[in-house]
């Protein structure tokens, strides 16, 4: 059975494979029918004189990480939202999804050192990676009792298809001057506010993210995104929950947010009328020691 410290009672290192290759001896192979299934991808790394194994949902859907019968597992997690949308029309920057994380030294978005504890029992535990949406708020990604909000999307104009800028994990970044200026603020404990639009010219803002604010337009330059939150709970280190980036005067269509990222989609000035873009889609990454 795995103890309440998360390691498996009865595995020496000696029993165990490479954990940089994923080959597993024949005992972690006996031992893996009695640990957590569900995930995109199961590794496992090493991290100091620690054996991790690691499940990584990448797929925007609802589904389980299922504990086996007997177990009691302390885990780590990083979870992120989708981030915000944008639209074409002077839209601002979409502020990057919700990010909360629990690993030992990193921090979660919005400046926290750190998210809720999470010990696992026997039983299945949901897990909802969120999908971008295009020029509007991002979905929520959920592991268990913890919801990273999704992104706030950008505000927009002008005429009928004008729209604030949107709360969120993080917010989103606001219009230019005369269309929406104003940036929404983010989730405290998950991501920053965007900032607002030009008080001349029509450049936009950026969007929130979970490491920073989203920058104020300037003139005819677009702000930047927030910046996002670096985390190496899969051994690599990687920055996601970028504010999405505003526009400059005369820039076009507004761009999508990277997948599996969180991050906001970046705005833009005029472009085609009616375009939209999505931001990055959420991921849920969950680790426990062996």
């Amino acid at each position: 059975m795995i103890g309440f410290n998360g390691g498996l009672i009865g595995v020496n290192k000696s029993d165990r494979g490479n954990p940089r290759t994923g080959v597993q001896t024949q005992r972690e192979q006996e031992l893996a029918i009695r640990l957590p299934t569900g995930g995109d991808t199961i590794s496992i790394i090493t991290v100091g004189a620690f054996v991790y194994r690691v499940h990584t949902f990448t797929t925007v859907t609802t589904s389980s990480l299922v504990v086996p019968a007997g177990l009691v597992i302390p885990v780590e997690y990083l979870v992120i939202a989708a981030g915000g949308g944008s639209k074409s029309e002077y839209g601002g920057g979409g502020g990057a999804g919700g990010y909360r994380c629990l690993v030992s030294g990193e921090s979660s978005g919005g400046g926290a050192n750190g998210d809720s504890k999470l010990i696992l029992t026997g039983g299945s535990y949901t897990v909802t990676v969120g999908g971008g949406n295009a020029g509007a708020n991002g979905s929520d990604s959920v592991f268990s009792t913890i919801t990273a909000l999704g992104g706030g999307r950008g505000g927009s104009g002008p005429g009928g298809s004008s729209q604030t800028a949107a709360t969120g994990g993080s917010g989103g970044g606001g219009g230019p001057s005369t269309i929406q200026p104003t940036g929404a603020s983010g989730t405290a404990n998950q991501g920053y506010g965007g900032g607002s639009g030009a008080a001349t010219n029509n450049a936009t803002a950026g969007g929130g993210g979970a490491g920073g604010a989203g920058a104020n337009a300037s003139g005819t330059t677009g702000g930047a995104g927030g910046s996002g939150v670096s985390s190496s709970i899969n051994g690599t280190p990687t920055t996601r929950g970028v504010g999405g980036k505003g526009a400059n005067q005369n820039e076009g269509n507004p761009v999508a947010g990277t997948a599996n990222t969180g991050n906001g989609a970046q705005g833009s000035y005029a472009g085609t009328a009616g375009v939209t873009a999505a931001g990055g889609s959420g991921i849920v990454i969950i680790r426990y020691l062996l």
